[in-house]
Order: C-alpha cells, then sequence, then structure tokens
C-alpha cells in the first residue's frame, strides 16, 4: 500500500476557501475511479508566529505507484491545473510517496 501525500501551503486570504473547496469539490473528484481510497486532511501544527498561512496535509491509500500513475493521467493533472488557476499565488504545494510499513 502506498500512501500518496500532498502538502499545501495556503496563504490566510484564502484558506477558508481552500478547506471547503478540497472537501467539496477535490476530494470527490479524486475518488470518481476508483485508484485513490481514504481520503485524510490534516492541518499541519506548529505555524510560526507572524507568518502568512497555515499547511495542510491531504492523504490518500492507493494500491501502487502504477495506479497512482493512472490516476494522475486521468484525474489528477486536471486537479492540480484547477488549483493553479483558481488559487494562484496563493497555495503552494508538494506530494510525497511513502510506503506503510505493517507493524
Amino acid at each position: 500500500m502506498i500512501i500518496f501525500n500532498t502538502t499545501y501551503h495556503v496563504a490566510d486570504a484564502r484558506e477558508r476557501e481552500f478547506v471547503e473547496w478540497v472537501k467539496t469539490a477535490y476530494i470527490p473528484r479524486a475518488l470518481e475511479s476508483g485508484e485513490l481510497r481514504n481520503p485524510q486532511l490534516t492541518l499541519v501544527m506548529g505555524r510560526e508566529p507572524g507568518t502568512d498561512g497555515n499547511s495542510y496535509s491531504l492523504q490518500f491509500h492507493v494500491a501502487s505507484v502504477d495506479a497512482l500513475e493512472v490516476w494522475y493521467r486521468r484525474t489528477g493533472a486536471a486537479l492540480v491545473a484547477e488549483i493553479e488557476q483558481r488559487f494562484s499565488t496563493h497555495v503552494a504545494g508538494f506530494s510525497t510517496l511513502m510506503q506503510k510499513i505493517e507493524l
């Protein structure tokens, strides 16, 4: 199992709008094709005083890197473009892949 994590830094001016859009638009569209499962959105703690914005981690489970690549071609690239168009420089993100280790 792979965990697909994207961390977004969101400017204060667009934070409420971004979180609502992720919940109501991004996540439902990301789940439509079935490659991604178990969405989780978390606030990254530890904001430095006097800085603009908060960071959020959006995670999904995916069966394999190959399945994630299929999802990205079908859905993910369009969602990335929509974030860029909708939020411009108010949102910046980076993605990481993690492999779950059974305990």
